[in-house]
């Protein structure tokens, strides 16, 4: 393997992770565009190393793809998030268990399968987003905030929702002396709306949630 070769694939390991990072950053995930590269190169690397170091002994190559994916669980665990009774984070942290699965792949020279399973990657995480949406739309909520008055509490509200993936149907805001009185409906699923009630106690605005 010389270093055109390993410079290639290492710049293969960039674009395919990037492709997938692009996703999960236009989404507002923790683990975003320079993450998911960083892991899908280390693999590649770590695979590439392996192959120089310990292929011409004859050292079983699969036990290294396999030390790989063990140590890339305990990234993924620092994704999951547990807050009030609700896991959370578990899309993120196997879209790095299998960026560290593409990273292998494209180190051990499977360039056409890298590519069909980035594809596939995106695929999931994009298509059957919408999909599992429309099919699974969940309950409707009503919220009533009481909060602090300030210019940007809509602002942050809203990037709360986008960041859960759904929309308001209806949101307006009345302003009563230093407070405002914040009236929210939407529609989704169970565990988007207690990922969407923590992000608003997090919220230093908000005093007072009423759910009807």
């Amino acid at each position: 393997m010389n270093i055109i070769e390993i410079t290639l694939k290492l710049l293969l390991a960039v674009a395919l992770g990037g492709l997938v990072g692009l996703e999960r950053e236009t989404s507002q995930k923790p683990a975003g565009f320079r993450t998911n590269i960083l892991i899908c190169v280390g693999s590649a690397m770590m695979m590439i190393l392996s192959g120089l170091v310990l292929g011409a002994e004859g050292t079983d190559l699969t036990r290294i793809a396999a030390g790989v994916i063990t140590g890339i669980g305990f990234i993924g665990a620092g994704t999951i998030i547990q807050a009030r009774g609700s896991i959370v984070g578990l899309t993120t942290a196997a879209t790095l268990w299998a960026m560290a699965g593409l990273g292998l792949v494209i180190g051990a020279g499977y360039y056409l399968v890298a590519v069909i399973f980035t594809a596939i990657i995106i695929l999931t995480l994009v298509i059957f987003r919408y999909i599992e949406d429309y099919f699974l739309k969940g309950s409707s909520y009503l919220y009533q905030l009481t909060a602090k008055y300030s210019k940007d509490l809509l602002v942050n509200i809203k990037k709360l929702a986008f960041h859960d993936g759904f929309k308001f149907e209806q949101i307006s805001l009345k302003k009563e002396g230093n407070l405002a009185v914040v009236t929210l409906s939407f529609q989704t699923t169970e565990e988007k709306e207690q990922k969407f009630n923590a992000g608003l106690l997090n919220l230093s605005e908000v005093i007072e949630i009423k759910i009807e």
